[in-house]
């Protein structure tokens, strides 16, 4: 898809371009072939170019060069247009609407914003450019985070707008004061989102931003406007700590200051807010890299654009920060971001509903599309699990594939009778996490005291353990996933240790497990013990169908990092078996041969023709493309299944924070992280205790490096999926492995 962007990128200065950039990458990111569009009307231009400022506002050009002012002014102007070509994919070149019209622009998508881009007084009443008129009928038009810079629309321009905003695909505005009024004009949903800076951390900006070379401690000012307050408390700051300012503007307005940032650009500006002992701004800008960077900041609002500075810092809980007089100045403790942890989380829940909000329109994703199924649920909150498929008394429900590999529910309106069972048993409406009672959870780290079944598990050995109980001493069955004859992960029935020995290993891959639980109802119903292994949503889905407890029934619940695509996977099994011109059999992703330890671990793959080639895990394509976040199952970027929140009797995992629970245990062969969630899961580890090495410790000591949150998916991931289908899958896990 290509998509071009249209906004003030000509504008020098820091947060017009900033925005700009951002809006561009976020696009990129996500698989879009995202440009600029190079539109620069005189109206802007003559705003920031030195040779084209009104005679009133510039200093005479003398015949043998600029004076000083105009001299820095040019060197300014230079710097920005040197950024804007380097760092901008620019789309033609047009001075007035008439060029742009004229142009023939063929894109699939444009996108107004942000900025105040609808703001008359900015673009000279209504300016059609900015309204996308002149976008091919049928295209997207979208409006992102776009601006009025008032919380008032003109009624000489509202008719205007209203014929415009018909038109449009998705339609979003910067500040919460104009949605109601944007609102009035179209039928459309009107959503409020994040400036387009906000929409990525700081690590995306190393790629422009350019390290400070001052060698001192600085306290950095940015004033959009003159303000006497703003100079006062910075002055103030400065004596006290004994720090001198750095400014923007070049005639000098402090007590001690050292040469200004005037001539800096973008990514320059950038440097200067992450070297900064402290920033004090009327900026909003300056306030949002500020919080990027998580810098002792204070904001003193624009007289103008201020409300959108305390719209954002009261979304983010940090109106401490605000100071509305230098005489409420009180400590330096309004500087200090509390809990920089927190700030994040608070950052990346406000995202999400821009990012949905973009994408959507954009259409580069059906992941927030509702399913075709009476649980009414989107795509990126099903995990599959197939209780709503098998518990369907009609059979009105199947499990589709989808382009991304993952199964879905798709449902027969002829035969559905809208029983309700479905949304009776699906779990993310009803997750049966367990409601911990007395002791529980303990957790443990634990290992196999035998040396030869602990080297052929993936961790210490614990799951063969159980095995070993349920089948010699319950006669019962083991529900857990193998690869079949072709390599597809598929769960089934073991009624001894031989066939139960394949369900061990990690298989990093999502298991087709249709049509398990009415088979293992029907063992239940028999009498029969069974002991179910798998990930917490095939666990939680297990328990809704089967909709009571069994006292037969033992839940080992996998700790899981994410669900990587089946898809994916057989291209990778394929193209390996072309490599090696032989027939895959098996596949160890976590070989331990060299040891336990991530670093130490091989991927293993062995031939039909009898031979195997060996690669060091951390080294695999497939294996980092996985663990990088790229090609899970959406619903893993939204689980409610981690940490404290667990659905089995027995949860076992990899003990990483093995370090700290029980650094006797670590001989680098595998330990396990065990949790006994219940009465159940203690009876079945003090079956298999005396085969066991272990020691007792607490949730959060042995949970100390796996990981407690979702595993949340990276920005290319609608990227990576969109390429799935048109690139060799061996380039395209190189592409998206990187360490």
């Amino acid at each position: 898809m290509k998509a071009g962007v249209i906004t003030f990128h000509s504008a020098n200065n820091y947060g017009a371009t900033l925005q700009t950039w951002a809006l561009q990458k976020v696009l990129k990111d996500y698989g879009i072939d995202a440009g600029v569009i190079h539109y620069h009307p005189d109206v802007i231009d003559s705003l920031y170019d030195p040779m084209m400022m009104k005679q009133g506002m510039k200093r005479q050009i003398k015949k043998l060069g600029l004076s000083v002012f105009n001299r820095q002014s040019l060197i300014r102007y230079n710097k920005f247009q040197s950024f804007l070509t380097k760092n901008f994919n620019l789309i033609g070149d047009f001075k007035t609407y008439e060029e742009l019209r004229n142009a023939g622009l063929d894109l699939d998508a444009y996108i107004v914003g942000s900025d105040q881009v609808w703001n008359p007084n900015h673009i000279g009443g209504y300016n059609p450019a900015y309204y996308l008129d002149f976008a091919k009928q049928g295209k997207k038009k979208i409006a992102y985070a776009a601006s009025i810079g008032s919380d008032y629309i003109h009624p000489k321009y509202k008719e205007e707008m209203r014929n415009a905003l018909s038109t449009y695909t998705g339609i979003s505005v910067r500040e919460s004061s104009i949605k109601e009024p944007v609102q009035e004009l179209t039928e459309k949903p009107v959503k409020v989102v994040l400036d387009p800076t906000m929409l990525l951390v700081k690590d995306d900006y190393e790629e422009i931003k350019v390290k400070s070379t001052r060698k001192e401690p600085y306290i950095l000012v940015y004033m959009i406007e003159k303000n006497d307050q703003v100079i006062s408390l910075a002055n103030t700051i400065s004596i006290s700590l004994g720090l001198p300012i750095i400014q923007r503007r070049q005639v000098p307005g402090f007590s001690n200051e050292l040469e200004p940032f005037y001539t800096a650009d973008a990514g320059e500006f950038i440097g200067l807010i992450e070297s900064a002992e402290y920033v004090i701004t009327n900026s909003f800008h300056g306030t949002v890299f500020s919080i990027l960077y998580e810098k002792p900041f204070v904001s003193m609002l624009h007289s103008d654009t201020g409300s959108r500075t305390v719209d954002l810092l009261t979304g983010l809980g940090l109106q401490s920060h605000i100071l509305y007089d230098v005489a409420d100045f009180t400590d330096f403790s309004m500087f200090k971001i509390d809990d920089p942890k927190l700030l994040r989380n608070r950052i990346e829940d406000l995202k999400k509903s821009s990012i949905r909000f973009l994408v959507k329109s954009l259409g580069v994703s059906d992941r927030y599309r509702k399913l075709n199924c009476p649980t009414s649920i989107t795509k990126e909150n099903c995990y599959g699990c197939n209780a709503c498929k098998d518990i369907c008394p009609t059979k009105a429900i199947r499990m589709k594939e989808d382009k991304e590999g993952f199964l879905y529910p798709k449902t027969d309106k002829e035969k559905c009778t809208n029983c309700g069972l479905c949304n009776k048993v699906c779990i993310r409406k009803h997750p049966n996490i367990i409601k911990y009672e007395g002791q529980y959870p303990k957790a443990y780290s634990a290992y196999n005291t035998e040396l030869e079944v602990r080297k052929d598990s993936s961790s210490g050995g614990i799951f063969p353990a159980l095995s070993k109980y349920v089948i010699d001493e319950m006669k019962g069955a083991i529900v857990g996933v193998r690869f079949n004859n072709e390599m597809n992960a598929v769960a089934d029935i073991a009624e001894d240790l031989e066939t139960a020995k394949k369900f061990s290993g990690s298989k990093y891959v999502k298991s087709d497990f249709r049509g398990i639980f009415p088979k293992v109802k029907k063992l239940l119903n028999n009498g029969r013990f069974v002991l179910y292994t798998g990930l917490p949503c095939e666990c939680a889905g297990l328990r809704s169908y089967l909709r009571k407890d069994y006292d037969n029934l033992l839940i080992c619940e996998l700790l899981c990092h994410s669900a990587p695509s089946p898809k994916v996977f057989e291209q990778y099994v394929n193209s390996l078996s072309e490599e090696y011109k032989s027939k895959i059999v098996n596949m160890e992703f976590r070989n331990k041969k060299r040891g336990w330890k991530p670093s130490d671990n091989n991927f293993v793959v062995t031939l039909e023709n009898g031979k195997t080639r060996i690669e060091h895990t951390e080294d695999n394509v497939y294996y980092r493309t996985f663990i990088n976040g790229f090609m899970s199952r959406p619903s893993c970027s939204n689980c409610k299944y981690t940490y404290y929140n667990r659905v089995g009797d027995i949860t076992i995992g990899d003990c990483w924070g093995i370090q700290k629970a029980a650094p006797e245990l670590n001989d680098n062969k595998g330990v396990n992280l065990v949790l006994v969630n219940n009465s159940k899961g203690e009876n079945a580890f003090q079956r298999i205790s005396k085969q066991l090495k272990y020691k007792q410790s607490n949730l959060k000591t042995v949970f100390y490096k796996n990981h407690k949150k979702p595993t949340k998916d990276k920005p290319g991931r609608i990227a990576f999926f969109m390429e799935l289908d048109k690139k060799p899958i061996d380039e395209l896990l190189d592409e998206y492995s990187e360490k």
